[in-house]
This record gives structure tokens, sequence and C-alpha cells, in this order.
């Protein structure tokens, strides 16, 4: 027996063009888009000046390039120091003077004090002395090798305290420099010392391995202003 309903038809088939349909919101048709262009916006040349200015000045900064003022970048690893002008000022100014008051600041000043007065029985001035003013290789000798015992100055004598070499301290440059300061500061007026002078004492008195006395200086030169000194 069949179930079917003689009254119920089904549906047509739908043909392929009227699924098309033209109004539908889905099927509205746009404008055409113009094809995106091949050619690349130009790069602003200003923009290119300014990153390559940048890269300049990092590039400056770490190989020492100093074009825009020696404070102005950083010198870099490896570069050239390079001084302030106030730095080069200092460096110009560095005379024997200047050099020889600064070794005696760090080195003598302790025991001679800063005015060269000494102090009573215990350390000879300087200001004055006859060791000091008188010949360049007998005041060498004290420095390189130093000073033991007892020891007259001006008329005073000083204590046994024992004045340790310089010659292992200093070098003969920085020793010409001492003996240049304390022969011209506090009122003494006697010659500048070479280094050439310091070498020669320091050849001639290599064997001698004790502190000089006062009797081993009176036999190196007797008191007295130095011959080699010319008066100003």
């Amino acid at each position: 027996m069949s179930h079917q309903n003689p009254q119920v038809e089904s549906p047509p088939q739908p043909s392929g063009n009227d699924a098309i349909q033209p109004k539908a919101p889905d099927f509205i048709e746009t404008q055409d888009v113009p094809p995106l262009s091949l050619e690349h916006e130009r790069f602003p040349l200003w923009l290119y000046l300014l990153c390559g200015f940048i890269l300049f000045l990092a590039g400056s900064s770490f190989t020492g390039f100093g074009i825009f003022g020696r404070d102005y970048l950083d010198q870099g690893p490896g570069g050239p120091v390079m001084a302030s002008a106030s730095q080069a000022t200092t460096q110009v100014a560095a005379t024997p003077m200047d050099l020889g008051k600064k070794i005696y600041g760090g080195n003598c000043a302790n025991c001679h004090q800063a005015s060269g007065v000494g102090a009573p029985g215990s350390y000879p001035p300087l200001v004055g002395s006859e060791y000091v003013l008188g010949f360049k290789e007998r005041l060498a000798a004290i420095l390189l090798k130093g000073l033991q015992g007892p020891v007259t100055v001006k008329g005073a004598s000083f204590g046994t305290m024992v004045m340790p070499a310089q010659e292992t301290i200093l070098t003969p440059e920085k020793i010409a420099d001492l003996m240049t300061y304390i022969r011209g500061s506090w009122g003494n007026t006697a010659n500048a010392v070479t280094t050439d002078e310091v070498n020669a004492a320091k050849t001639k008195f290599a064997s001698h391995s004790a502190a000089f006395t006062e009797a081993e200086l009176q036999k190196i030169a007797p008191n007295g202003p130095d011959p080699t000194d010319k008066k100003p």
C-alpha cells in the first residue's frame, strides 16, 4: 500500500540562472579598484642626511675623532687621549720648579716642613743651608745615598735621624727637579740642576753602599758656593 499523497507535488528544481540574482546584496558590483603601483615612494633626502649624520657621530664616539671639539665626543677605548684646554695649559706650565715642588711635598715636607725651615735639633733647615747652596755634587750624594749621624748646618747641630736614600725611589730626572726646587725656593737663589749632573754623581758614588756621614760629605767638597753656579 502506497503512503504517498497524490496531491503533494515536489517543487521544481531551480536552474543555474535562477540562482543568480543581480540585485541581491551579495551580488552588487563594486567599482574597479586601480592596481597597485609598482613605483616606490622616494625616501626623503633630508632623512638620509639625518641618519648619516647620526651614524657619523656614533662612529666618531668609538673611534676617537674629535672633529666637533675635544670635550664633545667620547674618545672611546683605544682612541687618542686628548687633553682639554685647561690640561694643556697645566702641562705647558710644568717647569722643573713646579715638578720639584710636588716631589718635595710628597717626599721631604714631612721632615723639613713646607717652608724648608726643618725642625730644631732633628731636621736641618734647607733655607740658606750650605749643603743646599753649595756644591751640587755633594747635595746629589745626600739625596742619592742618604745621610746618617749628626750634621752641622748654619752653625747648629742636628740629630742622628737617618735620611733614607732616594735613588731607589726617585729617577735622576726627579732628583734634578727636586734639587732645582730647594735651591731656588724660600729665598735660596742657587742655579738649577740638570739630569746629567745627577747622573754624573750617581755614577761617581755607585760603589758607596751606605748613607753618607758629615765627614764623608766634607771630603767630597768644602762648604761654599758651587763654582759652576752663575750669578743671575
